[in-house]
Order: C-alpha cells, then structure tokens, then sequence
C-alpha cells in the first residue's frame, strides 16, 4: 500500500503508464506540472512562466495532494518530489528548505525511473532537447538517491510490459 512514483526525465513516457495503470483501476495522481499549468498558468509555454513561481506552485500542489491521500490503497504519482526539487535545482538555482524537509519526511512506497523511449516529442511543456531530458533525467536519479530511496530502473519496453513489471516489483515490496 502506498504512494509510487513514476518518474523519469521528459519523454520517457511516464504519462502513458500512469493511463495505463489508471485503466487497470489503480489510483493516479496526475502530473502537478501539466495540472498546474493548466489551472494557474493558462494558455502560457514553459518558457513564458517564472520558474521559481512555477515550481513553488507545482510544490504546493503535490503537498495537498499527498497530504490528502490515505495509504490504504496502491496510488501511483506521475512525478514526485524528487522531480520538484531536481527541477528547482536545474531551473531555479536553489532549492527552498520547506521543499526539501517535506521531501524528507513524507514518504514514498517505491520509485520507478523509466528508461528513455525510442523517440523524443516536445510539447507545451516539453521544451527540452534531447541533451538536456537526459540531464533532466540523471539529476532526478541523483535527487531520489539522496532522499534515501533506491530507485527502480524500468527498462524500455511495450508499455504492457512496463507495467507488470512495475507491478511485480510492488507485489515484492509489499511481502
């Protein structure tokens, strides 16, 4: 029981397996970024918005949500805190204290980093090449790593595929 995150740099399909996963009855939590763009920032680019003022946004948004979700079910999240404070470090430069002692103490079940698809699409907030998903990537590794977590590497495959095999290592997490 718990939360996981489906994590991984821009493009690795995460999205996907979270739909996937929400059609197999499994609860979501939908990607803050992408819901508060949407809510706060309508109509505007990635490169429109103040990245501290989005990131500080997307933050507040993923406590609510987390402070409101009881962990007696399975809930997967498209993203996590992790993924905030790598892209406060990449973006804003610093990392509020508030961001990084909620990201100590709450607690994710498990961390499922996906590995890069075979094509590269930019979209409204998908604004990075190639070169920097991959730093994107490597950094939100690195930032589960020193929350204390051991990240589970998904490997590229069909998205059926990913997900039992994200499936199979709950079922182990969970004996």
């Amino acid at each position: 029981m718990g939360v996981y995150v489906i994590s991984g740099g821009p493009g690795v399909g995460k999205t996907t397996i979270i739909e996937s996963l929400r059609k197999r009855g499994f609860k979501v939590l939908e990607e803050a970024a992408r819901t508060v763009a949407r809510e706060k920032f309508p109509g505007k680019t990635i490169k429109e918005i103040d990245p501290k003022k989005f990131q500080n946004e997307i933050f507040r948004f993923q406590a609510r949500l987390l402070f409101s979700h009881k962990n007696k079910e399975i809930v997967f999240s498209d993203r996590g805190l992790g993924d905030t404070i790598a892209y406060y470090k990449l973006r804003v430069g610093k990392v509020p204290k508030e961001v990084l002692d909620f990201a100590m103490r709450f607690r994710y079940s498990g961390i499922f980093i996906l590995d890069f698809l075979l094509s590269y699409f930019k979209d409204s907030l998908r604004q990075e090449d190639e070169e920097e998903a991959k730093k994107i990537h490597g950094e939100i590794i690195n930032i589960y790593r020193k929350l204390g977590y051991k990240p589970v590497l998904v490997p590229f495959m069909s998205v059926e595929k990913r997900v039992n095999f994200i499936l199979s290592k709950i079922n182990k997490y969970s004996k």
